[in-house]
């Protein structure tokens, strides 16, 4: 029991020492300016129709996105325009451009949340307007650099500016503000606005229409999720659902596409839950295993004491890794076996519904991901396991594919609990006359090997712009090979350690190490 806590604890000391490290080095990072990559307006309705309570959902939200999503280096400027107020002024600047960094973004988020509400009619194309000219007057307005508006409103425009002349959404009435939010955002995009987009707030089928076919660009618009390109309107049901969303919302417009990765506190606790958990349960299938040589006897006896069924499942929780009863399979190393292909369908959906729903900012939006998450699951899980499996019967040692019971109840309650899918839902069990700690050993280090390498093509569509599966695949390949090489039975890291502790620990490291970094950097 001594050897297992202690290679628990050694697993958890360094992570979080990594975290530290990691820690004061995002810190410096973060407090080096660098020139200005994007642009962004958010212009707010601030009209009657929001009340106060809901006004104050927005401007908590807006500032927890500043001071926590928005990267503090420098490469963002922000300006914020509320449009609600009552004639001759209608909208006004709330923030002027500024440049988001180390030293301001705490200054920034207190600007924010003493924003007071307009309470007026809607003259969005005021807001709009005003938004453009604050990034068009910017000293830092550049080609180079992108120019994003983001509309956050709950209705139609309602108030004219006059610069329509004539019918722009072919609706067959006079100018109409319609017709002035068209006018200013063709005059914006002509100017060099390079995106529009709408997040709206429990608006009807035929606004939700009418601003993606006439305000959003570049068009043609689509309604997200997925933010598959700009150009888009996003739904939500009310100021609280737009507060839930907006963080989701200002990655996609920096970055293109919404990026996710587990949060550090959330995966530091399910490590411990996971490692903890699997510590003491190998700890007494051991006691029951090899009561005599157990280091603890008082805690031998107290096993033995254990109900039938439950010293049974401790006794198999090692063991089943490693079938030595019955006789070994005959056939083709290539080919699945009925029982093989049922647990792989049931890990493949038990593995795209918990990234789906740890990526998720709501369950509204756990269908638009499954798509994704389930190709990668595909290619991760199942050609994983495939090629060790292969692996392993090249080397004589008949290998199946299984669920594994414990590791999905870990699973899903990493899930659940700190929306960080961690532990495994699977395991490959074996069968050989004779087991080696070489042949095991090797058969564990290609399932910590494969899905590093995996892990570098994940990567590589990321940096390549195909960010939806890039993101998914970097996080869900580092996860198995940070898992698969913790030292704990019946876990892979283990049968690394016994074959050979220099191969352990260069894969734990570079696993581990890994999985820390996109945690913080990606």
């Amino acid at each position: 029991m001594k050897h297992n806590v202690s290679q628990a604890l050694f697993t958890l000391l360094l992570f979080s020492i990594l975290t530290l490290v990691l820690t004061c080095a995002t810190e410096t990072k973060n407090g080096n300016a660098t020139h200005v990559k994007t642009q962004v307006c958010m212009v707010v309705d601030g009209s009657a129709s929001i009340n106060d309570t809901e006004w104050s959902l927005i401007r908590q939200a807006l500032a927890k996105a500043v001071n926590g999503t928005l990267p503090h280096d420098g490469s963002i400027e922000l300006t914020i325009v509320q449009f609600g107020y009552s004639g001759p002024t209608y909208a006004k600047t709330e923030l002027s451009p500024t440049i988001i960094d180390g030293a301001n973004y705490a200054t920034v988020v207190n600007q924010v949340l003493a924003m007071p509400k307009g309470g007026g009619s809607t003259p969005t194309a005021h807001g709009l307007y005003l938004g453009w000219k604050e990034l068009s007057n910017s000293t830092n307005f550049a080609i180079s650099a992108k120019q994003v508006i983001n509309l956050a409103t709950d209705q139609e425009p309602n108030i004219r500016n006059h610069n329509a002349t004539s019918d722009l959404d072919e609706s067959g009435d006079s100018p109409t503000p319609k017709d002035d939010v068209i006018a200013v955002v063709n005059n914006a995009i002509n100017q060099g606005l390079d995106e529009l987009d709408v997040e709206g707030i429990a608006l009807s089928n035929s606004s939700i229409t009418w601003f993606r076919e006439w305000v959003v660009r570049p068009q043609p618009g689509l309604v997200a999720p997925p933010f598959t390109r700009p150009g888009w309107i996003r739904i939500v049901e009310s100021p609280a659902a737009f507060a839930n969303t907006i963080s989701e919302k200002l990655q996609v417009i920096t970055t293109g596409e919404s990026i996710w990765v587990p949060s550090v506190e959330g995966a530091f606790f399910a490590g411990m839950l996971t490692v903890g958990l699997t510590s003491v349960v190998s700890s007494l299938s051991s006691a029951i295993t090899n009561p005599e040589t157990y280091p603890s006897q008082a805690v031998a006896k107290t096993v033995s004491m254990f109900p039938e069924t439950l010293k049974k499942w401790l006794a198999e929780f090692i063991s089943s890794k490693r079938k030595k009863t019955g006789e070994q399979r005959k056939g083709s190393p290539l080919a699945l076996t009925k029982l093989e292909t049922l647990s792989y369908a049931a890990a493949l959906a038990i593995l795209t519904f918990a990234f789906s729903y740890a990526k998720a900012d709501t369950l509204n939006s756990i269908p638009f991901l499954l798509p994704t998450v389930l190709a990668t699951s595909v290619i991760m899980e199942f050609v994983k396991n495939y090629v060790t499996e292969v692996t392993a019967k090249s080397k004589r040692v008949w290998t199946e594919y299984r669920l594994w019971y414990f590791g999905l109840a870990t699973f899903l309650v990493s899930t659940l609990a700190f929306k960080v899918p961690f532990s495994s839902p699977s395991r490959l069990i074996h069968h050989h006359p004779k087991f080696t700690k070489r042949s095991l050993g090797l058969v564990a280090t290609v399932s910590v090997v494969v899905p590093l390498a995996f892990a570098t093509v994940f990567y590589a569509l990321f940096i390549k712009g195909y960010i939806a599966i890039g993101n998914v695949g970097v996080v869900m390949c580092l996860t198995m090979a940070f898992f698969d090489s913790i030292p704990i039975r019946p876990m892979n890291g283990k049968d690394i350690y016994d074959c050979s502790k220099i191969v352990w620990v260069t894969l734990f490291i570079a696993s581990f190490t890994l999985y820390a970094l996109c945690l913080f950097l990606l």
